[in-house]
C-alpha cells in the first residue's frame, strides 16, 4: 500500500469503530419495555427500533443517484451521514419521552448510517484492488465488532441509569466527521487492476466478470449501465444472513432478564462482538480457502449458537460461548458477500448502486424485516418464549445453510465443466 492508501484505511478503520450504532440501544430494549413504554408490546418496540433498516435502504439509493450523477461526492455523503449520527445523540437528550420519539430517532439513525455506511465500503472499492480488499475487510470487520463491544457494554451502562442512554453514544459521529473532512480527498482515483495474485478462484472468476462489465459499461452511455445478476445472490444471502442475525440481540436482553439486567445484556452483545473480532482475523485465509462455502460455515455458526441459547437460558457462561459462536458468524458472512459484489462491479458505472445495495440495502431489508416476520411468527406459534423463538430461527438458518452449500456446490461444478 502506498501512503495514501495507509492513510486512508486509518480513517475507514476509525469510522468501523462507530459502525454499528445500533449496538448502543441493544442491551436496553428490555428496559424500554418495562419503564419507559410498558403499554407497547415487545414486537411493537423491537419494530420501532428496527425502522432504520427501513429507512437505511433509500438513504443510501438517493445517495448513490447523486454520486453516479455527480452531484455530490462520497466524501460529502460520507460527512452529512456522520454529522446526522450525533444529531441524534443530540436529540435524544431532549425528546424521549413518547413513543414517537423513539421512532423519530430511528428513522434519524436510517438516514445517518444509510449515508455514510455504503460509501465508506465504496471507499475500500475504489481505492484498493482485488488482493488488498479481503484484508482491508478482514480488518475492518474485527474493528467494527471492536467498536460494537465498546457500544454495547457501554450503552448497556448507560441504559441502566436512563433508557435512551445509549444514544449518548452516537455522539462519537462528530469526531469521525472532522477526520473524513482532513483525510479523504475529494476525488478519488482507482487502482489499476491487478492480475488477480492473491484472490481465491471464485474471487478471480468474479473479478473478470467485473472487468468486463466495466469493459462494457465504459463503452456506453452511464445510464445503460446494468448490475452483474450475481451481485443480487450475494444481497439475497446478505438479506436473509441479517434477517435471522438480528433475532440474537433484539431478543437478548429479554432472554435473560431473569438472571441478569441491562448491563448484563451489554456484556453478552459484547461477546457476540467479541466473536466478531476473532473471525475477522481469518476472514482472508478462510475466504480465499473455502470461498462461498464460508457462508454455509456463518449460517451453521448461528443455528449453533441460537440452538445453545434455547437449551441454556438460565447459564449465563452458555449464554456467553452461544452469543460468541453468533457473532463469529457476522465476520464470516458479510465480507465474502461485499468482498464478491466488489469484484462483479469493479470499476463499472454501477459501483455506487452495487455497494449501496449489498452494505445498506440487504442488510437493513434483513433487520427491519426481523421482528415483522420471526417475532410475530414465533410468538403466534409459541407465545412469548425467546427460547423456542431462538430454536426456531436456527433451524430456518441450517435450512439455508444447507441451500447454499448445494448452490456454492453445483455453481463450482458448473464452472469446472
Amino acid at each position: 500500500m502506498d501512503k495514501q492508501q495507509k492513510k486512508l484505511m486509518l480513517t475507514i478503520l476509525f469510522i468501523a469503530f462507530i459502525q454499528m450504532p445500533a449496538l448502543a440501544l441493544t442491551p436496553g430494549i428490555n428496559q424500554i419495555k418495562t419503564t419507559a413504554f410498558s403499554s407497547y408490546s415487545l414486537g411493537a418496540i423491537q419494530t420501532a427500533l428496527a425502522v432504520p433498516g427501513l429507512i437505511q435502504p433509500i438513504a443510501a439509493f438517493s445517495a448513490a443517484i447523486l454520486i453516479n450523477r455527480l452531484l455530490v461526492t462520497k466524501k460529502t455523503v460520507i460527512i452529512v451521514g456522520l454529522g446526522l449520527l450525533a444529531a441524534t445523540g443530540f436529540t435524544a437528550l431532549i425528546a424521549h419521552s413518547e413513543f414517537w420519539h423513539l421512532v423519530l430517532l430511528s428513522f434519524m439513525l436510517g438516514v445517518s448510517t444509510g449515508l455514510f455506511i455504503s460509501n465508506v465500503f465504496g471507499l475500500i472499492f475504489d481505492v484498493f484492488e482485488p488482493a488488498q480488499r479481503q484484508v482491508v475487510m478482514g480488518w475492518q470487520t474485527s474493528v467494527i465488532n471492536a467498536g460494537g463491544i465498546m457500544m454495547s457494554l457501554a450503552g448497556g451502562l448507560l441504559a441502566t441509569y436512563m433508557w435512551y442512554g445509549g444514544y449518548i453514544m452516537l455522539l462519537v459521529g462528530l469526531p469521525a466527521a472532522f477526520l473524513v473532512a482532513f483525510t479523504v480527498p475529494k476525488v478519488i482515483r482507482p487502482p489499476a487492476p491487478s492480475a488477480g495474485g492473491g484472490e481465491d478462484i471464485e474471487g478471480a472468476a468474479a473479478g473478470s466478470a467485473g472487468a468486463a462489465a466495466a469493459s462494457e459499461a465504459a463503452a456506453k452511455p452511464r445510464r445503460a449501465a446494468r448490475l452483474n445478476p450475481g451481485i443480487y445472490y450475494y444481497c439475497a444471502a446478505a438479506c436473509i444472513f441479517m434477517m435471522t442475525y438480528s433475532v440474537c440481540g433484539s431478543n437478548l436482553s429479554t432472554h435473560i432478564a431473569g438472571i441478569g439486567n441491562t448491563t448484563t445484556a451489554g456484556i453478552a452483545v459484547a461477546f457476540q462482538m467479541g466473536g466478531g473480532v476473532v473471525s475477522g482475523l481469518f476472514f482472508e485465509k478462510l475466504s480465499k480457502k473455502t470461498g462461498d462455502f464460508s457462508l454455509s460455515f456463518a449460517l451453521a455458526a448461528v443455528f449453533a449458537g441460537f440452538f445453545m441459547l434455547s437449551l441454556f437460558p438460565a447459564s449465563l457462561v452458555m449464554v456467553f460461548v452461544s452469543v460468541f459462536l453468533v457473532g463469529m458468524a457476522l465476520s464470516i458472512m458479510m465480507p465474502r458477500c461485499i468482498f464478491m459484489v466488489s469484484t462483479l462491479s469493479a470499476g463499472g458505472a454501477s459501483t455506487a448502486t452495487a455497494t449501496a445495495l449489498v452494505t445498506t440495502v440487504a442488510p437493513s431489508v434483513g433487520v427491519f424485516l426481523s421482528p415483522v416476520i420471526f417475532t410475530n411468527v414465533t410468538t403466534a406459534l409459541f407465545g412469548e418464549s425467546t427460547s423456542a423463538r431462538y430454536s426456531f430461527v436456527g433451524f430456518v438458518v441450517l435450512a439455508f445453510a444447507a441451500l447454499n452449500a448445494v448452490v456454492t456446490a453445483a455453481r463450482k461444478r458448473g464452472r469446472n465443466e
